[in-house]
Parts: structure tokens; sequence; C-alpha cells
């Protein structure tokens, strides 16, 4: 019987340490591209399997499932991440997660799920091309993702320009009068998906359609962060020029927008009705009234059609479209 190779036969046929050998499959960012492509070619050449997968297999028959996302500190990706694990727990999956922050990362991560043997993947806003999904097709990779579309895997998504046209249609038809809009638009990132710009306009239509005009004035550009939308309306309410509805394009803004109010004497939804986007955990403890576009759920859905389509891959790809909710609470 053939030895089974180790990571110290990938160190010596690499010529590098097996500590660098470990930074190639578990932090390979860290690695320069000439050694990570060596150890990889090791790797590949000697069929090296990292010993507690091939365990987990040879004992448990274990499939192993990553998580990749942009963000997985936001409340967003969270609640996903949650439905996600709650899918597969107490089941004979072995659920890793991947953090991308570059496009680099996002050919990292590809190239690392041949070389750690996954068996699938679901992916949170991120736009694949249709070239990195057939690599990953290639590799005989189930795939499942999450607020992006694409013909050549199972989906779940959302329609945002809906979703700009209820929070619109919501406020007109509480009476207001002055609209605006709080939205992160200058900062965007080429290897995430972008939502923003759909709500925006979708938004500004359904104003139009009704006769409301969304001035520029009132269209804030502010980092999707809770701290900064509160210093940024902090000023916005101070200066007395501000709308009697906002739309809060995510609840992060949201809570910003209400700390600010409260500091500046700004009554909700007296003086402004704000509405968000997402219903994160927290907006039920602070009244949101918020767009509902089922996190948790999305992140069950996505993990029942990855694992339905590893059971039988000739299964017919979904796409899931998941509806929004108008959730009314206290501040509009």
């Amino acid at each position: 019987m053939a030895k089974t190779p180790t990571i110290y036969d990938v160190s010596e046929k690499a010529g590098v340490s097996t500590a660098t050998v470990s930074r190639v499959l578990n932090n390979p960012g860290k690695v320069n591209s000439v050694t990570r492509e060596t150890v990889e070619n090791a790797i590949r050449e000697l069929g090296y399997r990292p010993l507690l997968e091939a365990r987990l297999r040879t004992a448990k028959d274990v499939r192993r499932i990553c998580v990749c996302a942009p963000h997985f500190t936001a409340n967003s990706f969270v609640q996903r991440l949650r439905g996600i694990a709650a899918t597969f727990a107490g089941r004979n999956y072995e659920l890793q997660v991947y953090s991308v922050a570059s496009k680099n990362h996002m050919d990292q991560f590809i190239e690392m799920l041949e070389l750690n043997r996954m068996d699938g993947i679901i992916t949170l806003s991120l736009p694949f091309t249709e070239e990195q999904i057939h690599r990953i097709n290639m590799y005989q990779i189930e795939m499942a993702m999450i607020e992006y579309s694409s013909p050549l895997v199972n989906c779940v998504v959302i329609n945002d320009r809906e979703g700009g046209r209820l929070a619109a249609e919501y406020l007109i038809n509480k009476g207001r009068q002055r609209f605006g809009i709080a939205c992160e638009l200058s900062n965007r990132f080429d290897y995430s998906v972008y939502p923003i710009m759909p709500r925006l306009e979708s938004y500004r239509e359904e104003l139009d359609r009704h006769g409301f005009d969304l001035s520029e004035r009132y269209i804030y550009d502010v980092l999707c962060d809770t701290d900064a939308t509160y210093h940024k309306f902090l000023e916005v309410f101070r200066s007395g020029d501000y709308p009697d509805a906002i739309f809060a394009t995510a609840d992060l803004h949201a809570l910003g927008i209400l700390r600010a109010a409260k500091e500046t004497n700004v009554r909700v939804p007296e003086d402004v009705a704000v509405i968000g986007f997402d219903d994160i955990d927290f907006a039920d403890y602070v009244g949101l009234t918020t767009i509902r576009q089922n996190l948790d759920q999305s992140g069950r859905i996505a993990a029942d059609l990855l694992t339905n389509r590893m059971k039988d891959p000739s299964r017919p790809l979904q796409h899931v479209q998941l509806p929004l909710t108008i959730i009314e609470r206290e501040t509009a």
C-alpha cells in the first residue's frame, strides 16, 4: 500500500518549512506568490490532504462546506451565517468560513477549494464571474450564492428595487412631504455585491411617480456604519435643514440616525420618520420600522439548496427570490 503523503513530504518536496505549508493551506494571503505556487504544486503532485480532514472523512464521512463572504462582522452576514449553521447543526458537515477582502483573495479562495478538497461552498454577496464559477464546477464542487444571481448555480436573492419602492410608498402613505435617503455611495468595492443603487433609484422613481422630489441635498452619502451615520446626522439635525422622512438603506444607518435625533431633540416619528432595511436583530429592540429581507431564512435556504444538489447533482438548479416585508414599528 502506498504511503499517505504528509505535511513533511510536502515541506521536503517544496523546499520550505512545515510552517510555510501550513500558512499556504490556512492563510495563503500571507505567503508570497512564488512560494505559494511552489507549495501548491507539491501538494497536487503528492496528492496531500490535511490530516484532520482525511481522518474525519474516514471516520464519519464528513462533508466540507465553506462559507465565503466579504464582511463577516456585519450584522446581516452574521444572521445569514446563523441560518446556515443552524441547517448544518448535528449533521455530518464540517463548516468553515473564509473572509474575502480583495479580488486576489477571491482567486486564492478558488485555488484553495481544490487543495483543501471542499465539497460545497456558499457565497454571501460576492460577484463571482462565469469563468470563476466554471472553474469551481470543474473541481466538482457544488455552489450556492446569496444576494447574487447566476444561471450556473443555485441562488437566493431579493429584489432591491422592490425594497426602494416599498420604502417610498410607505412613507408617502404616511403623509410625508420631504424625503431623504441615507446610503453608502462613495465607498464601493469591486469584490462585493453593491445593492444600494437599485434601492436608491427605485426609491427616487416611486417618489417621482407620485409627484415628489428627492432633493440632492437630502441624499446622505455615509459609510454603512452606525457611528459614522450618528456623527453625520448630528450635523444634519443641528443645521435644522432636514427632510421629514428618511429611508435608511441599511438598519445600521437607521440606528445612527435615531441616536443623533435623540441627542438633538428631534422627535421620531413626529419631526422625522425613519424606515430601515434588513430587520437585523436590534431593530425590534429600538422600535425601528424596517423592510425585512429574511436574513436567517436566506442562509437556511441556501444550505438546503446546496446539500440537495450534493446528494443529487442532476437536481435542477433553483433561483429563489425571497419576499420583502415592511415591519411597522414606532419610528415611521
